[in-house]
This record gives structure tokens, C-alpha cells and sequence, in this order.
């Protein structure tokens, strides 16, 4: 897979190496200081840090939105004090829920049904099986929220950016998604890495 750090080995070989994961699937926004701390152990003065948050924090009400940027705030803080000059992309949620996806990913799987069935508005199913579509668009309404929070908290951060909208536009397809339909498989990753590479070299003047 082509990814993010394989790329930009190809046009800065000497930063071979030089690379941490801290990410952990499912983490809280909450844990982002102590995953930015750990990575910070590995590589102090890193050229990148990318940080993807929010998913897990969705509440359908928008309740935690602001606890979620403070989240974020501090640990933009924590590599702010570390390393000044490390270009920091603060990237979006992959996609917005589709009327359109959901109607072809449960025709190839119709079990997933259930798990997209929830107790609130935002449900994209009702508990006869019907598609609601005013819960696939309060979440991506709630989802935007989210996400003008953790804009607004980037900007206010020197060589922090975040990828424009970029992931935003990215159109979901089964064939992306390992067997729970929740997470990239090889080939998703792979996409995403591609989508993202020129707001990289652009944040990186490549």
C-alpha cells in the first residue's frame, strides 16, 4: 500500500524512518494528549503529524461538540510546545452517510440492518426496517458540526490545516471496507492515502 509515509519517503528519503502510529481504532478524543505524547516519544520533532478524531465522539445531538475541540485544542498544544514548526493536518470524517450507499450496502448485506438501527434520531432505519432518511441527514448534520468545531480550533493554531473538505467528498463503496462495513480494508486505506497525498504536499510546499 502506498501510503502517506511511503510517499513522502520518495521525495524525502532522509526522513526514513522517522515515522509513529499512535492511532488506536475506537479511541475517544479524550485520549488524543496521551496518542500526540507517545508519538512525540518516538519522533520529537516530526515534519507531519496528522490527526484524525471525531467518529467515535458522535453524539446525535452535538451534545460533547465542544469538549470534543477541546480535546483537539490541547493536544495541538502539546505539539505546538514540542516542535513549533511541525505542519499539523487535522483531517475529517471519510464521506457523509448516502441514502444511495445504504440502499446497495444493505441489499449485499441485509444483516446490516441491525447495526445501523439506533435509539435516537439518527438512526438510519426504523425497528420495521424502513431507511429514514431524515436520520442519515441529522448525521451529517451533526457530523459537519463536529467538524466546523475542529476547523475553527485548527485555525487557531500556527501551520495547522485541515484537509479542506477533501475526506468530506470521498463517495463510500463496499469493496473499501473490511467485513464490518465500519473500517477501511487494504484497499480503502489505499484510497484514502491517494485522496490525501496533494493536501499533504501542499500543507508540506511539495
Amino acid at each position: 500500500m502506498n501510503s502517506i509515509y511511503l510517499r513522502l519517503l520518495e521525495i524525502l528519503p532522509e526522513t526514513e524512518g522517522s515515522v509513529a502510529n499512535t492511532a488506536r481504532g475506537g479511541a475517544p478524543a479524550r485520549a488524543l494528549v496521551g496518542q500526540t505524547e507517545a508519538a512525540l516519544e518516538v519522533v520529537p520533532v516530526p515534519l507531519l503529524a496528522i490527526i484524525q478524531t471525531v467518529d467515535n465522539d458522535i453524539e446525535c445531538d452535538g451534545s460533547n461538540v465542544e469538549a470534543v475541540g477541546q480535546s483537539l485544542a490541547d493536544a495541538l498544544a502539546v505539539i505546538s510546545a514540542a516542535s513549533p514548526n511541525t505542519k499539523i493536518l487535522v483531517v475529517g470524517q471519510a464521506g457523509r452517510p448516502s441514502v444511495a450507499f445504504l440502499e446497495e450496502l444493505v441489499a449485499y448485506d441485509p444483516s446490516m440492518k441491525a447495526n445501523l438501527t439506533w435509539d435516537d434520531e439518527c438512526s438510519f432505519f426504523d425497528r420495521e426496517g424502513n431507511l429514514r432518511e431524515d436520520g442519515v441527514a441529522m448525521l451529517s448534520a451533526v457530523i459537519d458540526r463536529y467538524e466546523a468545531e475542529t476547523a475553527r480550533v485548527c485555525a487557531a493554531v500556527p501551520n495547522c490545516a485541515t484537509d479542506g473538505g477533501v475526506r468530506k467528498a470521498y463517495i463510500d463503496k463496499i469493496e473499501n471496507f473490511s467485513a464490518d462495513y465500519a473500517h477501511f480494508n487494504v484497499q480503502g486505506q489505499a484510497a484514502m492515502a491517494e485522496l490525501m497525498w496533494p493536501v499533504v504536499e501542499d500543507l508540506l510546499g511539495q
